[in-house]
């Protein structure tokens, strides 16, 4: 009976094993103390796009600074003239035909033209001046739509016992702002001058007559100073020295059109035919004008000057006629 149980027991437990090993997974592989699960489908990694991130540049490190205070932006500095000290010149002895004398108020007139009825038909005067200081001064002003830089000497004359600041332009240059030191080498850079002694008798009909001369035939006595030989000229005149400048002033009118088309084409003519020429808001010549009018009326008619234009009286140079002891 005990062997017949035991016997039984052996069949059970071997039954037992085998259920066991029938129910566990097939190990695979190298064995191992446990059992590996079996290998799955490997997944194919997708790309996924990602921007790439811009470079950024490196920064280098600098050394700390010690603050400072932050300077205001100023604007870029122009060049400023020197303001030109005062200087009036003394009258030096001088005369001219007949004894008369040549002093700040002297005029002559060097070229007049009348019609039959006694109407002017042109007028040019050589006129004395008392020079103010020794330098050439600058203006920008607008002649037929364009800016124009004029240069011009400061200058006084007695008009029969009123003395009055005369602005005696010389020459000048298209462009605003510019100055001796910087202007275009070009013909307008030029101002003629006759240089001559107080004890020679002043005929200034001759010297008139002698400037309409060929330009070749005018250089025995006029010289062709630039701006900046002027300039230095003016500086080493004597205290003494009376200066003279001839221009038209009233001007044919049948030679209107040939000036209209120098002042379009040269500035040294734009600059000192300015005051002497009036023109409409669409720059046609209409005449000309009220200075004009007025210096005409003072030589011709010994007439007072305008109270409103004392010290604002404006002259042109053709040429200079410096006179020193």
């Amino acid at each position: 009976m005990k062997t017949r149980r035991a016997f039984t027991n052996i069949a059970l437990s071997i039954l037992v094993l085998t259920a066991s090993v029938a129910c566990a997974s097939e190990s695979q592989g190298r064995p191992t103390a446990f059992p590996t699960d079996a290998p799955t489908s490997t997944l194919v990694p997708t790309l996924t796009e990602t921007p790439t991130p811009v470079p950024t540049s490196t920064m280098t490190p600098t050394p700390t600074m010690t603050p400072t205070p932050t300077l205001v932006p100023t604007a870029t500095p122009t060049y400023t003239a020197t303001p030109i000290p005062t200087r009036l010149a003394q009258l030096p002895a001088l005369n001219t035909t007949g004894n008369v004398v040549v002093d700040w108020s002297y005029f002559y007139l060097t070229r007049k033209e009348n019609l039959e009825d006694g109407s002017l038909v042109s007028l040019d005067a050589m006129v004395a001046f008392q020079l103010m200081d020794r330098g050439i001064h600058t203006e920008t002003i607008r002649v037929l739509g364009e800016d124009i830089t004029i240069f011009y000497l400061r200058v006084q004359h007695d008009f029969d016992q009123t003395i009055s600041e005369v602005k005696l332009i010389l020459t000048g240059f298209f462009g605003a702002g510019l100055e001796v030191r910087n202007v275009p080498a070009d013909g307008s850079t030029y101002v003629n001058i006759h240089e001559r002694k107080a004890n020679v008798l002043l005929e200034p009909w001759n010297l008139h007559a002698e400037w309409i001369l060929p330009p070749s035939q005018r250089e025995p006595l006029f010289e062709a100073m630039r701006l900046d030989e002027l300039e230095e000229y003016l500086g080493e005149l004597p205290d003494q020295v009376i200066l003279l400048a001839d221009h038209p002033v009233i001007i044919r009118s049948d030679t209107w059109n040939q000036r209209y088309l120098d002042m379009e084409r040269i500035s040294a003519s734009a600059a000192r035919l300015s005051p002497f020429f009036a023109f409409n808001e669409f720059n046609q010549m209409v005449g000309q004008t009220t200075m004009a009018h007025v210096w005409q009326n003072y030589l011709a008619f010994s007439s007072d000057i305008p109270a409103d234009l004392v010290n604002k009286m404006v002259f042109s140079a053709e040429y200079l006629v410096f006179v020193t002891p």
